[in-house]
């Protein structure tokens, strides 16, 4: 969804729209490992105003998905209700003579060229930058083993148990060659 800021009414726009699994799909670099499985379309509501000098984009994305655990490789519920608030400035953001390090406030500032705003790409950096930096069904998972790939949160493994066996064998055997005192 894109808006002209031109257009834009003195009262604001407020806009409502809905995603599916496709759509946002579209935001997501193609060798992105993160699936997201949507187990029901992701809600946006947003208001629009045009300010002085600026752009302010509030609102809410609610999103109930499916995301799969970097231990186990299980599907497990995620879900986001997250207010947002953003100022876009016009202009391309990119570095000039007048670089400088940004102050905290200053990282809620957006950038946008020409007089288009494309509110969708807003929306799905903000559901990208939400995702887990690791993906856990849970603190406690356990993951899958090594050895044979069994899911340790659902069955105990026993290659463990074996592996630890053949090497105290192997000790033995060790021990029988080693001259007596």
């Amino acid at each position: 969804m894109r808006i002209r800021v031109d257009e834009l009414p003195e009262s604001g726009k407020t806009l409502v729209w809905s995603w599916d699994e496709r759509q946002l799909a579209r935001f997501q670099p193609e060798q992105d490992p993160v699936h997201i499985g949507l187990n029901r379309p992701i809600e946006v509501d947003l208001e629009v105003h045009r300010e002085a000098d600026h752009v302010r984009v509030a609102g809410s994305i609610r999103v109930a998905a499916r995301l799969v655990c970097d231990r186990c490789l299980e599907d497990y519920p995620w879900e986001l209700d997250q207010p947002f608030e953003t100022v876009l400035l016009p202009g391309s953001g990119q570095p000039g003579e007048d670089e400088r390090e940004l102050s905290e406030s200053e990282l809620d500032y957006e950038f946008f060229d020409g007089e288009v705003i494309d509110l969708e790409q807003l929306v799905a950096e903000e559901i990208l930058l939400a995702l887990p930096l690791q993906s856990l069904c849970s603190d406690e998972c356990r993951g899958l083993c090594p050895g044979c790939g069994a899911n340790r949160n659902r069955q105990a493994c026993r290659c463990a148990a074996a592996a630890g066996a053949e090497a105290f064998q192997n000790l033995a055997i060790i021990r029988k060659q080693l001259p007596e005192k």
